[in-house]
């Protein structure tokens, strides 16, 4: 961006835009790299783990899809683009998923800078339709059922290293109560409760709400065993769950960031995948698990609305169309109407 240049007379009756535009500049051309978009827009704006990680990687597909491309410079033709090359890549619901999450980020930069207009605004009616338009059919999303969840939680168990320890615990907690990744993170043993047989957790929620959510002994013993070899002790009130494994020497355990989880998750998933312990192709991360525990309580003979409260999802509707998976074959229901 060229210096600018402005006359005094206007610089005097519009100070508010003359300072605007300083900023513009300002903003312009600090950016040197992808990391530099990062710092500016996204670090340090309050957003929830899960948004950030999802404007991190829209944005950053773009930035390389654009060969470096300012995101001040990106235009209406650009995010066609690359929507376009995105849709041989991925299926037209990531896609979408994929434009709404650059839609709120080039929005936010409105928050940064009052001026500026995103490219969304300046989109014809054809357009935001072409980039909102969804793949007919169910958006259910796969979750493991009861076979898969119990052969990926063996696998896991065969591994007594500290790593393998904590990986089954993590696993096992997410798969027999549904937190989200942050939730799970969150968790310290003080916020543990026992009561008249019964465990529960204590929890910030979505939204910033206070939350509970009944868990599963036997993943709280799983994550006992976890810190008491990682640490040569009982967990003390103060303690997290889950900690991260030192990097290098000298380094000290940090509680388990989502993000961190995320990619421990991913990870073991390819794992359990190219194994063949998971033969189907369904994408596992800390959320699969959360729409399993949803699926395998439901098709265990838990009411819906008993799901529903064991969720924490305030609309039925999102938790059958989103959560539970209901692609099955019809064989088994069959054979047992019709048994000869």
């Amino acid at each position: 961006m060229n210096d600018l240049i402005l006359r005094d007379d206007f610089k005097k009756a519009c100070p508010t835009v003359v300072e605007g535009l300083k900023r513009a500049q300002s903003i312009f051309d600090s950016i040197k790299s992808f990391e530099d978009i990062e710092r500016i827009f996204l670090k340090g704006n309050g957003l929830a783990s899960e948004t950030y990680r999802s404007y991190l990687q829209s944005i950053k597909q773009l930035y390389e899809y654009t060969g470096g491309l300012n995101p001040l410079q990106i235009t209406p033709a650009h995010i066609e683009a690359f929507y376009d090359d995105l849709v041989k890549r991925v299926d037209r619901n990531t896609a979408r998923l994929r434009i709404a999450g650059l839609k709120k980020f080039f929005a936010g930069i409105r928050g940064i800078i009052p001026i500026y207009t995103s490219p969304f605004e300046l989109m014809t009616e054809k357009l935001l339709k072409k980039l909102s338009k969804a793949k007919k059919g169910s958006r259910t999303k796969k979750a493991l059922s009861k076979t898969e969840a119990n052969n990926f939680l063996t696998w896991l168990s065969g591994d007594n290293t500290l790593l393998g320890l904590e990986n089954y615990a993590v696993v096992f907690m997410m798969i027999t109560s549904g937190l989200r990744a942050d939730e799970l993170c969150q968790l310290r043993w003080k916020d543990i409760e026992y009561f008249e047989g019964n465990i529960t957790g204590y929890f910030v929620g979505k939204g910033g709400k206070d939350a509970a959510q009944e868990l599963y002994k036997p993943a709280v013993d799983a994550s006992r065993r976890y810190f008491k070899k990682a640490f040569h002790r009982e967990p003390r009130q103060e303690d997290n769950l889950f900690y991260t494994a030192p990097r290098f020497n000298g380094d000290g355990m940090r509680p388990l960031t989502p993000h961190a989880l995320w990619a421990r998750v991913k990870k073991a998933g390819q794992t359990a995948k190219d194994l063949g312990i998971i033969k189907r192709d369904i994408n596992i991360t800390p959320h699969t698990f959360r729409r399993s525990y949803a699926t395998i309580l439901y098709k265990s003979g838990m009411g819906i609305k008993a799901v529903q409260v064991k969720t924490r999802h305030t609309n039925i509707e999102t938790l059958t169309k989103h959560y539970i998976d209901d692609t099955e074959p019809a064989k088994a229901y069959l054979d047992t109407a019709f048994a000869m």
